[in-house]
């Protein structure tokens, strides 16, 4: 998992680089030469809806998200453990349910086929960009919901408290 997540983390990196380095571009070719990049803004939006998604995944799985402590640092051991997997339940049926509203969208619009004003990109692509981020978010809620009721399981049979 750690290569994985090295990855998506550089492909952030990779993608605000090159948002910035394109918006100079943009600007220097309005303002140096008068003429601006077609679909600059557009690819600029874009681009943002898949950083602003990737990220959240990302923020999910190393469990970087801002979250309220203040239940949480007070509880140690299976009370803790318990407690993330009420959080890992809850964060899988309301990605669950998101990505299920926005697969039902992404369809209808795909049917209907409207297409970005400057690049003339089908306008299911960023739409689908954010179903697959609704997606991904459930699916490392999955992951985290099974690994924690696993630990939260072994530790009420040793009778040892949850790290």
């Amino acid at each position: 998992m750690a290569p994985l997540l090295a990855a998506a983390r550089a492909l952030l990196g990779a993608v605000l680089i090159g948002m910035v380095l394109l918006n100079v571009a943009n600007a220097a070719g309005r303002y140096l030469f008068a003429a601006a990049i077609t679909g600059t803004d557009e690819i600029l939006v874009f681009a943002m809806i898949f950083l602003v998604i990737l990220g959240a995944v990302l923020a999910l799985a190393l469990r970087d998200h801002i979250a309220l402590e203040l239940l949480p640092g007070r509880l140690r051991g299976r009370g803790a453990r318990a407690l993330y997997v009420l959080h890992d339940l809850a964060t899988l049926c309301i990605a669950g349910l998101a990505a299920d509203a926005s697969w039902q969208f992404v369809q209808r619009i795909a049917a209907i086929g409207p297409r970005s004003m400057a690049l003339g990109l089908p306008m299911a692509i960023p739409h689908g960009a954010l179903l697959a981020g609704l997606a991904g978010l459930a699916a490392v809620a999955l992951f985290h919901l099974v690994r924690d009721l696993r630990l939260l399981l072994r530790a009420g049979r040793e009778g040892d408290a949850c790290p």
